[in-house]
């Protein structure tokens, strides 16, 4: 109790007036990011489509200018900018929501949409995705590029000269931010890697033999890691050169965006070295293993095609983009639960890829590991907290610890409200899992005939994924809106 009184003294509730001047930047850069499918719609003359995206870039448009400048820059809270996060990304999911109801979609299936493009998970309760017009196709993969570092990045114009504030926003631990000078640079060169992964997948596609318009659709799902197919069958009818070519550009964006600028910067040692690369193969090569036996075993398939197929789902799992090549619903019970380990764990922090990250599962066993050790020596013995390379405060490793905490509890209270639906309670766990891993792979479950109370379970799931818990939870908080608050008079720093 204390301990809580002292803290509060300390602490300060969010600036309305500041959260709303930055929440209407992230209005005007919604806007503008809208502009481009609204481009692509006009350009194939989806015109009604075309005519409801103008409408959302209008409004977005609007409450930015009449928000966005209503104080001057300041130093940003870190409550307060992870509050602009999650309010960015559920105006995101409503905005974007409307234009899909043109096509004749409810407004809870149009959300569901919406949220799983904007959050690049990638789930779709469309039975028949090919029937649909490229108008909402190309939104649907525009939505999850923005949604995987897009918004985030963008977001730097609009904290530019936040500091370590505007790193949160990318999920990025801030010992990263030395490689580079300040967050304006870091912003510009997270955008370019982006933007130059995005490029060089989409022309790889059209090389491996896809249309134009097809390339620029999954080369923006690939790199987003968040999986959206203009196809129903997703991947599995593509050419093999395709398929290869498209789970090389997803495995990309399951790493840190910084590796492959410190690579640019000649430091090849520090990209072959890093942990999460090293723990991400180890993983899909068992994963990949496991599949491939079994879909040669018990799925019948040549052993040339189950290893094929196996790599391909374990990289597009342990990725968490969601392509598939063999539908999920017909694999057994071990290879499902392999693939439900594989989404919850994910990618590397600061990539586009979800799960609760591979640096928490290292802290984790790091810790398990440390607590045997400390078994063996003296109790009075002080060792330092030190592993993969770094010193780690108590704060940062329970923090991680926490995060690894809720993630599990989030899947396991989503999993409990699905049962009596009367799901497969595997099927069901597995859902659950991929949704709040953002990763988009389904068995089934996830359809027009998903009752909405458990689209809204799923929603729920990607958003927490993808937004992550903490923020969520500061979002929710009373003491976040209710409390002192600090003064205006802390200018913002303008770190290049």
């Amino acid at each position: 109790m204390d301990l809580d009184k002292s803290l509060a003294a300390v602490s300060y509730a969010v600036r309305p007036a500041v959260v709303i001047r930055y929440f209407g930047s992230m209005c005007l850069l919604l806007a503008l990011a809208g502009l481009v499918p609204l481009a692509v719609a006009l350009l194939v003359q989806d015109r009604a489509y075309a005519v409801h995206q103008g409408l959302v870039c209008g409004g977005l448009a609007a409450a930015g200018l009449l928000f966005g400048r209503r104080q001057p820059p300041v130093e940003v809270q870190r409550n307060e900018a992870l509050v602009i996060v999650v309010l960015t990304f559920v105006l995101a999911a409503l905005a974007f929501a409307l234009p899909m109801m043109e096509r004749g979609l409810s407004f809870a299936s149009a959300l569901f949409e919406s949220v799983s493009g904007i959050t690049t998970t990638g789930l779709t309760t469309i039975g028949n995705v090919e029937a649909e017009g490229y108008g909402v196709l190309f939104t649907a993969a525009w939505l999850q590029w923005i949604g995987g570092l897009g918004i985030l990045v963008l977001g730097f114009a609009m904290l530019s000269g936040q500091g370590i504030n505007a790193m949160r926003l990318t999920g990025v631990l801030s010992e990263q931010s030395d490689v580079i000078g300040g967050s304006r640079a870091y912003g510009r060169i997270m955008l370019a890697v982006y933007t130059s992964l995005t490029t060089a997948g989409i022309l790889l596609l059209h090389w491996s033999g896809l249309a134009w318009y097809d390339a620029a659709t999954l080369g923006l799902a690939a790199i987003s890691t968040g999986g959206y197919s203009p196809y129903n069958a997703s991947i599995a009818e593509l050419n093999t050169l395709s398929q290869a070519v498209l789970m090389a550009i997803s495995t990309c964006g399951a790493f840190s965006m910084l590796l492959y600028y410190r690579v640019w910067r000649g430091e090849w040692r520090a990209f072959v070295l890093d942990p999460e690369l090293h723990t991400f193969w180890i993983l899909a090569a068992v994963i990949a293993a496991g599949l491939a036996l079994s879909l040669w075993h018990a799925g019948g398939m040549s052993a040339g095609k189950a290893l094929w197929n196996g790599l391909l789902t374990a990289l597009s799992a342990q990725s968490t983009t969601g392509f598939s090549s063999v539908p999920t619903r017909s694999l057994d019970a071990g290879s499902k639960l392999l693939l439900v380990f594989s989404m919850l764990t994910g990618g590397g922090v600061g990539s586009t890829a979800g799960g609760m990250k591979l640096l928490r599962l290292l802290i984790l066993l790091s810790l398990v590991r440390r607590l045997i050790l400390r078994s063996r020596i003296s109790e009075h013995t002080v060792t330092p907290t030190r592993f993969l390379g770094r010193e780690w405060s108590s704060d940062m490793l329970l923090g991680a610890l926490l995060v690894v905490i809720l993630h599990l509890l989030v899947i396991g209270l989503s999993w409990l409200a699905f049962l009596p639906w009367g799901y497969d309670p595997l099927d069901a766990l597995f859902e659950v899992t991929s949704a709040t891993g953002t990763v988009g792979l389904s068995t089934g479950i996830t359809s027009a005939t998903l009752p909405e109370p458990l689209q809204g379970v799923l929603i729920a799931d990607m958003l927490l994924g993808r937004v992550e818990i903490v923020a969520i939870l500061v979002f929710l908080a009373p003491r976040t809106w209710i409390g002192q608050r600090r003064g205006f008079d802390i200018p913002a720093n303008n770190s290049e």
